[in-house]
């Protein structure tokens, strides 16, 4: 019978880390994550679902892809609508249970996430200015006309749901591969993995219409934000996406 370590029970969802009870650790943890993050989900999910009919209709594709994945089960419309939020919270609170960490949560550290996801947000408006004439996220003429509200909704939808796939889902599968299969090193698996989420995130925002400059800063924000799930967890990575996208929609 082979010995496994702890970390190697748990979901492999982001790196394994510590059971301190600094902000360090909490804001990996599952329940904290939930808890910075409920309230982006609900704004989104509500916005979505009280879409007006006289705004055009815009969909989040990373966020159409999750509702493909339900599309065939016999739901009513506004559970079918509500899946990708409901999949996130299912997906953490399963793992809070699998980590056995502790169900509790400072106000604190949540407020510190926000502020902490605010500062990671930085780098991609540095590389967004040097690198684009025009932000991706404020790119299509259609977002231009959208009233406030339903940018911050979508803005919520691209940072929540494609961190959700491109980073959490794609990063977890290719480190399961090739660590826990394959027997890569952790290091090794995780800068593969890493890389691979940020070649999908490029291809997912059309690179035969970005042109090369776009794929570059696709490419490079993939990475970087890969790195920050990586180093930070899933709820920093989140929060980072969503302040960049939301302020880059309000000022388009």
């Amino acid at each position: 019978m082979t010995n496994r370590s702890p970390a190697r029970l748990q979901p492999t969802l982001e790196p394994a880390r510590g059971s301190g009870s600094g902000y360090w650790d909490e804001s990996h943890r599952p329940w904290a994550i939930l808890l910075a993050l409920l309230p982006l989900i609900l704004i989104c999910e509500f916005g979505l679902a009280t879409w007006p009919a006289d705004v055009p209709a815009v969909q989040v594709t990373a966020h159409r892809r999750l509702l493909d994945l339900f599309g065939t089960l016999p739901l009513p419309p506004p559970v079918l609508l509500a899946m990708g939020g409901i999949l996130t919270v299912v997906i953490l609170l399963t793992w809070q249970s699998f980590s056995r960490s502790p169900w509790r949560a400072s106000g604190k550290t949540i407020g510190w996430m926000y502020i902490e996801g605010a500062a990671m947000a930085l780098p991609l408006f540095v590389m967004s200015r040097f690198l684009l004439a025009t932000p991706l996220a404020a790119g299509t003429e259609l977002l231009h006309t959208l009233p406030w509200f339903q940018r911050i909704v979508l803005s919520i939808a691209a940072g929540l749901y494609e961190e959700l796939l491109f980073r959490m889902v794609l990063i977890a599968i290719i480190h399961t591969l090739l660590v826990d299969l394959i027997g890569l090193k952790e290091i090794v698996g995780l800068a593969i993995a890493v890389v691979v989420s940020a070649a999908a995130f490029a291809w997912y925002h059309d690179p035969a219409a970005m042109g090369t400059v776009g794929i570059v800063f696709t490419s490079l924000a993939g990475l970087y934000l890969g790195f920050v799930y990586v180093v930070r967890g899933f709820g920093i990575v989140v929060i980072a996406h969503v302040i960049y996208d939301v302020i880059v929609m309000l000022r388009s």
